[in-house]
């Protein structure tokens, strides 16, 4: 998935600049060259690059915290210029009209809301490109998100990953761009720096001392020049790098869903091209609509034509009774269910169509069927027979375009439905009280699932069998686990958060003894600042920002940790203030009434590479790191006395993957001898006998194992291992020599993307990766990576997938009360009676082992206890 975010405010003043002299002036006098190359930059970018998902970002009006933090922020700048301040609402109307959101924070700039955006987005699993041109946005550029660089006077647009931003700074990680800004100081932005310390002398010195604080430990190793330069600026350093430092933690309401690009032509778009008078860019709209993501990977793949479908015989509405086919539609909204066959539509509460929905010969086409099925199961209507959901279909067909409804119907049949459907929004409301037509929308179900059913066939038969073996009979095991939930103790959760706050009480108790301060207040990183650097000087050779309060994060701490206890009773009330927040204080809020568990939301059509993902709340999340978070896990128990929690977990699917489709003998030697494959990768490359391994030598393969799994670069390898990229592009040609296969099996599998322009797994799920033949490296590299993962990846997703079908269908099959309550990526959670521990751990690990013959054993970890941390 690629999502492009668009810095708003650095793109109107590149068009205000762009069009200086010579203006767009419209028939009624106005100008409109801001408000033209914006939206033409925006729509030639979404048609050269495709994105799956979009958001453009503004500055807010008023000011920021930063001019709370520095009243003097930005004060060099000359007014901005009228044309920029009337071009910003009409084309936030416009980025509206052409359904893109607009992300805008008060108190925050766009940098601000992008980075919180870009890194969150990351974390989901999307391709992140952040279009700007502002220098201060490499601090950000990691592994999953890149720097877009609007090209000038015409020149080629530039994508900067980690590497380039490095290069062009001289700095070994790209977080040292805050560094540099912080040393060099922004004269547009009126933040002061060190005086006199360029970006050249900034960049040794950095090389040298790796961040500002290294470089003030060490001032008596600078140049005397140098030192008086670094004195001077000492007591408004950390202010200014609080100014040039991008926020990465605000909390944002957009979600993935509201940024996925469906761009079309609308009568919203229509309105305001004609009054700005833009001929061209309609042209451009109605282009990109027809070339719309699922159209260029699935239309094309066979180059059929959309049928176009005739709705007159379907105008009327028939009785529940008259409903008789063997195949219908079903479409639940706002407490009514639509139902629709060959004859027309019928509509009413769902209980008169009850024995209708629980006959199993009766085939149910719908789309976002998971909800639909637990209301109707909520309200004693028990749906059988195949499921038909096009959601499902067509992420087979194209994972990475929008699954919605309005669009499909637009792009497939020809049939034009009103945008704003409760159903593409993801819910089964609308409160709207003149809501879209759901007889109309029920009419299209059948011929669109017809019409995508047709498609996977002519596309590759495989994807129809992944529908029907996997993807629709998952389809009810999630209905089944998201009704039931998971048991959550919440009083054992309280009591854990009490021992938690107690031991951060006792810290801060022990931070106010330590300071001399009954009263201190902990959470006042002004009055710890003064506490630190006035009372108990603990650096002397510190001075107070004149504007904005001491330094007090993380990093400042903990160089000052040798100074005092008080810094390690305050970083460790942080920590421990932070997981109570974060992962235990919320969770009661996500404890249904109903039946006192907590119900999850399996995402079955969002990430690319078939992966099931979490939501509300995000369980996959949990951290299992550290000691105090894996304490969490205990919280989650069986739902009935005289049940266990159990855990079936796959040992190293990805590497076993690997092995199997690379067929490298020495890996397949390793899984089928069982014996420890880091330790034995190891060997290979360091050509030593196994037994004299050290745990630093396998800690070294075990990241190259992982990492030349997922493409990783010589840059990628250097961060991860701490050494020099000379040293880390040896060891990846090391690692080659010594596994030639799999060199073989990448070459081979960038050959067929670069042929195809998609990559499979081994049950033919497709990942399509335009980028892998683009002339940008950078860009290109991304594509590499994510061509070489996703056939792993995608893999495992579909063998947990099969295993979780399986699983269930066995339990069934045997009558048993065990059952499936939670997925974790390679996990699978049950809660089992006593009774049952024994035959359903043997029938667990067999269906699980034996799911799939690959040319390495597939192991399996299960096990059992009274919570999930004991049974992991």
């Amino acid at each position: 998935m690629k999502l492009f975010l668009i810095d708003g405010h650095a793109l109107v003043f590149k068009m205000y600049y762009a069009f200086l002299g010579r203006p767009m002036v419209n028939s009624k006098g106005v100008d409109t060259s801001i408000l033209f190359g914006f939206t033409k930059y925006l729509l030639e970018l979404i048609d050269r690059e495709h994105p799956s998902h979009i958001a453009v970002s503004f500055d807010p009006p008023g000011g920021t915290f930063r001019n709370k933090l520095y009243p003097q922020y930005k004060a060099n700048r000359s007014e901005t210029p009228q044309l920029v301040i009337d071009a910003l609402e009409p084309l936030t109307a416009i980025v509206k009209a052409l359904d893109i959101p607009v992300l805008m924070i008060p108190g925050f700039e766009a940098d601000d809301v992008i980075g919180s955006m870009a890194v969150r987005s990351a974390a989901e699993g999307f391709d992140v490109y952040m279009v700007t041109p502002d220098k201060d946005y490499g601090q950000l550029v990691a592994p999953r998100i890149l720097q877009y660089k609007p090209g000038k006077s015409g020149a080629d647009n530039e994508v900067l990953g980690e590497a380039e931003i490095c290069e062009k700074w001289g700095i070994r990680r790209p977080e040292q761009v805050i560094d540099i800004l912080t040393i060099c100081g922004d004269s547009s932005d009126n933040v002061p720096g060190v005086q006199g310390v360029g970006p050249v002398g900034a960049s040794k010195l950095l090389l040298k001392y790796d961040s500002v604080e290294g470089i003030y430990s060490h001032l008596e190793e600078l140049t005397p020049r140098q030192r008086a330069l670094f004195e001077a600026a000492r007591e408004h350093v950390s202010l200014s790098r609080e100014l040039v430092t991008i926020k990465t933690d605000i909390a944002l309401e957009t979600t993935a869903d509201d940024m996925v690009l469906d761009l079309a032509w609308t009568p919203e778009v229509e309105t305001l091209f004609k009054l700005y008078e833009f001929p061209s860019l309609i042209r451009l709209v109605r282009k990109i609509g027809e070339l719309s993501p699922q159209k260029v990977s699935v239309d094309g793949a066979h180059g059929g034509q959309n049928p176009k479908l005739d709705l007159s015989t379907l105008e009327r509405e028939v009785s529940a009774t008259a409903v008789t086919d063997c195949r219908v539609a079903v479409h639940l909204c706002e407490g009514t269910l639509y139902v629709a066959d060959s004859h027309g539509v019928a509509s009413g509460v769902p209980g008169e169509f009850k024995a209708l929905l629980e006959d199993a010969s009766v085939t149910k086409a719908g789309i976002g069927l998971k909800p639909q099925l637990e209301e109707l199961e909520l309200q004693g209507v028990h749906v059988s027979g195949r499921l038909e959901d096009i959601e499902l279909l067509h992420y087979l067909l194209n994972p990475e375009s929008s699954h919605k409804l309005e669009p499909l119907a637009g792009s497939i049949l020809g049939v034009e439905l009103e945008a704003g459907s409760a159903l593409e929004q993801g819910s089964l409301f609308d409160e709207s009280p003149e809501g879209p037509d759901r007889t109309r929308e029920a009419a299209v179900l059948l011929p669109l699932a017809d019409a995508l059913l047709a498609r996977m066939d002519e596309t590759d038969p495989r994807l129809r069998e992944l529908y029907d073996s996997v993807e629709e009979p998952l389809l009810k095991v999630l209905v089944r686990m998201e009704m039931a939930g998971v048991k959550v103790d919440l009083d054992a959760l309280r009591s854990y958060a009490d021992g938690l706050g107690a031991q951060a009480d006792a810290c801060e108790a022990k931070v106010r003894e330590l300071a001399g301060e009954p009263s201190l207040n902990v959470n006042s990183p002004k009055q710890i600042g003064e506490i630190l650097f006035e009372k108990l000087k603990l650096d002397p050779k510190a001075r107070k920002p004149k504007k904005g309060n001491w330094p007090t994060d993380e990093k400042t701490l903990s160089e000052l940790s040798d100074r005092s206890p008080i810094i390690a009773a305050i970083l460790d009330y942080r920590g421990l203030r932070k997981l109570l927040g974060t992962y235990i204080e919320p969770f009661p809020s996500y404890v249904s009434p109903r039946d006192g568990r907590v119900h999850t939301t399996f995402n079955q059509a969002l990430t690319s590479t078939g992966r099931l993902s979490s939501s509300n709340p995000n369980l996959q999340n949990i951290p299992i790191r550290t000691e105090q978070g894996r304490e969490i896990r205990k919280a989650f128990v069986p739902g009935s006395p005289g049940q266990v929690i159990m855990s079936a977990d796959y040992s190293q699917i990805e590497l076993r993957i690997m092995a199997h489709l690379s067929g490298d003998e020495h890996l397949t030697a390793a899984f089928r001898e069982g014996v420890d494959v880091h330790a034995a990768t190891a060997s290979k490359i360091f050509r030593i006998p196994v037994e004299e391994v050290d745990a630093d030598k396998r800690r070294i393969a075990k990241t190259a194992n992982f990492g030349i799994m997922y493409g990783i670069s010589a840059f990628g390898l250097s961060q991860n291992l701490g050494c020099s990229r000379t040293e880390a592009s040896k060891l990846i040609d090391d690692y080659f020599h010594s596994f030639p296969s799999i060199r073989a099996w990448i070459d081979a599998t960038l050959a067929d993307a670069r042929r195809n322009g998609y990559v499979e797994t081994l049950f033919g799920r497709r990942r399509y990766v335009p980028d892998v033949s683009s002339g940008n490296a950078t860009v290109r590299a991304f594509a590499e990576r994510n061509a070489v993962n996703a056939p792993i990846q995608g893999t495992s997703a579909d063998i947990i997938k099969m295993a979780m079908v399986e699983v269930d269908r066995r339990l069934q099959d045997k009558g048993m009360q065990s059952r499936m309550v939670l997925q974790i990526h390679d996990e699978l959670l049950l809660e089992v009676p006593e009774s049952e521990v024994s035959a359903v751990q043997e029938l667990v690990t067999d269906a699980m082992q034996g799911i799939v013959k690959l040319n390495v054993p597939l192991i399996v970890e299960c096990n059992y206890g009274s919570n999930w941390l004991q049974a992991h």
